[in-house]
């Protein structure tokens, strides 16, 4: 990788329902994490009791944004998710391998 990229992965646990809430709100989410400056990719799973979100940004300043900006959005949201906060992990990405591309179910 020729440009640093720094990612945040965001681990909910002991909701077992927020993937679904998500899924059915994509489209706001992808409204408040697209303008982030240097925003690259926004990644949801599925865990056993929970949810782990990622973010890609060109810097860290993008991914702790994306961090305030989920934070907000799911307070104002889905508030019975944010009483716990997620374990948070930010860092800079040290390899990307892109495959063929990945069909996800809306």
């Amino acid at each position: 990788m020729k440009t640093p990229m720094f990612a945040s992965i965001r681990k909910y646990n002991s909701a077992p329902t927020l993937v679904e809430e998500l899924v059915k709100r994509q489209d706001e989410i992808r409204s408040v994490l697209t303008p982030i400056r240097g925003f690259n990719a926004y990644y949801l799973l599925k865990s056993d009791n929970g949810a782990i979100s990622m973010t890609v940004c060109e810097d860290r300043a993008g991914v702790e944004e994306s961090n305030r900006v989920a934070s907000t959005w799911l307070k104002d949201k889905l508030p019975t998710f944010s009483s716990r906060p997620p374990e948070v992990t930010i860092g800079e990405l040290q390899i990307h391998v892109n495959g063929k591309p990945v069909a996800v179910h809306a």
